[in-house]
This record gives structure tokens, sequence and C-alpha cells, in this order.
């Protein structure tokens, strides 16, 4: 699936490659986020809402992933730094260096 959704009922869906798909205001009870490749999931739209998250199953490398990004942040320094212990330091590492050379 690809391009732009608003206000979409996905239940129990399954989505493999994230890149250019936009899941705007989506109720995504149930649905499985699969991807295994970062480049697949770069590029990917979410609403931060209780919507997208809650009874929604994240793979392992796009949960990472998205400790990975928000260690990128600025501010909350002491949290950022922990999130490189929960991702696991060679792991993190690793999608450390793929992000930035995908920059």
């Amino acid at each position: 699936m690809t391009g732009e959704h608003e206000d979409g009922l996905f239940f129990g869906c399954r989505f493999d490659r994230l890149n250019g798909l936009t899941l705007k205001d989506c109720d995504l009870n149930r649905s499985e986020f699969q991807t295994e490749k970062v480049r697949d999931a770069l590029g990917f739209t979410l609403t931060l809402s209780c919507l997208s998250f809650r009874n929604v199953k994240f793979s392992a490398l796009l949960f990472d992933l998205m400790l990975c990004l928000l260690s990128m942040s600025a501010g909350n320094d002491e949290k950022r730094a922990k999130l490189r212990d929960v991702v696991g330091a060679g792991r993190f590492d690793t999608l450390m260096r793929v992000l930035k050379g995908i920059e």
C-alpha cells in the first residue's frame, strides 16, 4: 500500500513496505507493521495518536528505528541516552550508521 490515507479503518491489516505511505488519523487496531528493511520504513508518516499505537504490532526493526530517530532529537538528554541501552548498543550503532548513510 502507498499513498495518503486519512480517517481510514485498517483493522487487522499487515503492512510490509512503508516508504511513501501516509496514515493520517487512521484506526490501526490489531494491525501489524512487519518492515524488515530500513529503506522500506523511511518516508512513512503516521499520526501520533492512541489509534495509531493501541494493539498495533511493530516489527523489532521498526520499533528500534523509532527509538533511534527519537534519540536524534534535542532535549531530554538523560532519556535519549538510555535509548541506546534499550535498543542494544551494537544494534543502535548499526542503525545510526545506516541512518547517517541515508541522510
